[in-house]
C-alpha cells in the first residue's frame, strides 16, 4: 500500500519506480500505467483485511474454554435399553444413542450451558426442532441448563454428554430414526439417512461452541457420527 503512494524517483507509476528502484528496468507495460497504483493499493488493502480477520478468528478459537469433541465408542455411541423398552423388547432390537461431549478447558466451571440444534440439512417434513434444546445424557426430567465443569480426562469421559440421535435397530434390517430435541415426547421419527447437522452450545458467560457432525448410515452396518468442524469462542 506504502509504495503505491510514494515513489523514490520519478516515473510513469509509483509501482514503476520501485521496480527501477531495485534494479529492474525492463519492467511490462501494464506496470507503466498509472491506474496501477489504485490496483495495488486496493488489493494490499483487501489483504490486510482478511490477513486480519484470519488472525482475529484464530485467536478466538484458540482461548475459546468450550469445545464440542466427539470420539469413537462409548459413551458417544452407547445402547440405551430404557429407552422405549417396551417397543425393543417386542421387535428384538435395541436403541442407540448418539451423543457429542461438551469439553471445559478452564479450570473454573462453565455455568448454565444450553446445547440448541442450530439446523438440520434435508430436513423432513413435519420436524420442527430447529431452535430447540437437546437432551442430557440420561436425563427424563428435560433440563435445558447444565453446568459443564472442568475436564481432566484425556479422553474426555469426564465431560458432559448431550445426546443428538437416537436410533434404533432391530432384526431384518428394520431401523428408526429421530432427534433428540426437548421436549422428548415430540420427536417424530424421521427417515434413516445422511443428515449434516449444526449445533451451538453457549454458557452464561458468553462462551460458545458451535459444532457441524454428519449422521452416516452405511447398508449393514451401524451408523457413523462424525465431527466436520468446530469453532469455539471466548465469553466475557
Amino acid at each position: 500500500m506504502l509504495a503505491s503512494t510514494v515513489t523514490p524517483r520519478q516515473a510513469r507509476s509509483n509501482v514503476e519506480a520501485w521496480f527501477m528502484y531495485f534494479g529492474i528496468e525492463d519492467v511490462p507495460s501494464w506496470i507503466t500505467d498509472k491506474s496501477i497504483d489504485t490496483w495495488v493499493f486496493w488489493i494490499a488493502f483487501v489483504g490486510v483485511g482478511v490477513w486480519g480477520t484470519h488472525l482475529y478468528m484464530r485467536s478466538n478459537i484458540v482461548k475459546g474454554k468450550l469445545s464440542i469433541v466427539i470420539h469413537e465408542g462409548e459413551p458417544w455411541v452407547q445402547v440405551d435399553p430404557g429407552l422405549d423398552r417396551w417397543q425393543a423388547a417386542q421387535t428384538g432390537g435395541s436403541w442407540y444413542r448418539y451423543r457429542i461431549a461438551l469439553v471445559n478447558s478452564d479450570d473454573s466451571t462453565l455455568r448454565n450451558v444450553e446445547v440448541k440444534l442450530a439446523s438440520l440439512e434435508k430436513m423432513p417434513q413435519s420436524f420442527h426442532a430447529i431452535g430447540s434444546h437437546l437432551q442430557l445424557r440420561h436425563d427424563r426430567a428435560g433440563t435445558t441448563t447444565f453446568n459443564v465443569y472442568p475436564t481432566k480426562d484425556p479422553q474426555c469421559k469426564d465431560a458432559m454428554f448431550v445426546d443428538v440421535f437416537s436410533f434404533f435397530v432391530g432384526p431384518a434390517g428394520c431401523t428408526f430414526l429421530r432427534v433428540t430435541s426437548l421436549p422428548e415426547d415430540t420427536n417424530p421419527y424421521i427417515p434413516v439417512d445422511k443428515y449434516d447437522v449444526k449445533i451451538m452450545a453457549t454458557s452464561e458467560s458468553g462462551e460458545m461452541a458451535i459444532a457441524d457432525v454428519a449422521f452416516i448410515p452405511g447398508p449393514g452396518q451401524m451408523p457413523d457420527f462424525r465431527l466436520l468442524k468446530m469453532q469455539s469462542f471466548p465469553g466475557r
